[in-house]
């Protein structure tokens, strides 16, 4: 359990640092130029005094949208049930995954006590794909590896997953989601149900 704190932490710590920022299109840019500069901008907004949190979740919303790629990540998270979901399903599922996890991590930017996003290197996983490896430094403490997997489609740049300390955090999710489908007789139904209560609240 203190594992799974943990990481769920370090998560929020990395999609706030990478993602709290002004959304500048850079066509040319690299992918780790793309998480050093979200990593920065986003500093500057976790830091700021004055930023309320309704605004800090209006970011946050904003910006997961902007800077993940939304469908795929839903579809990597739905694993093989995306292929048994109605084309219906599989649009709600895409709509209630953005709901969910910009209402997870956005109740709790506030979390933020002095870390930095320090980009440590990358290297190509295919032709379109890199993995960017980065730390979170903490003011006390350990460090906390954290790589970015960016697709990198005709130059526009998007973030498919989040890997800290060697968990996916999307095949994290997978897991979670397919244990719900798996008991409730394969029924991506039972899934949706469950996230359209929990985005209402």
């Amino acid at each position: 359990m203190a594992r799974r704190a943990f990481l769920k932490l370090a998560t929020l710590l990395s999609l706030g640092l990478a993602l709290i920022s002004t959304n500048v299109a850079v066509a040319s840019e690299a992918p780790k130029q793309m998480v050093e500069r979200l990593g920065g901008n986003a500093i500057e907004i976790l830091a700021a005094k004055d930023v309320t949190a309704a605004d800090r979740r209006q970011k946050f919303a904003r910006l997961f949208t902007d800077g993940f790629d939304v469908p795929l990540v839903a579809r990597i998270v739905l694993g093989r049930y995306w292929r048994t979901a109605t084309p219906a399903e599989q649009d709600e599922f895409v709509r209630l995954f953005n709901d969910y996890v910009i209402d997870t991590y956005a109740s709790r930017l506030n979390s933020y006590t002095g870390q930095t996003l320090n980009v440590t290197g990358s290297s190509p996983i295919s032709d379109t794909e890199t993995m960017v490896n980065s730390k979170i430094e903490q003011p006390q403490g350990d460090s906390v590896k954290v790589d970015w997997r960016v697709l990198n489609r005709g130059g526009d740049l998007r973030i498919v997953d989040v890997v800290v300390e060697g968990v996916s955090m999307a095949i994290s999710q997978r897991s979670e989601f397919g244990a719900v489908i798996a008991q409730n007789g394969g029924q991506v139904e039972a899934l949706l149900a469950r996230l359209r209560t929990q985005t209402a609240r």
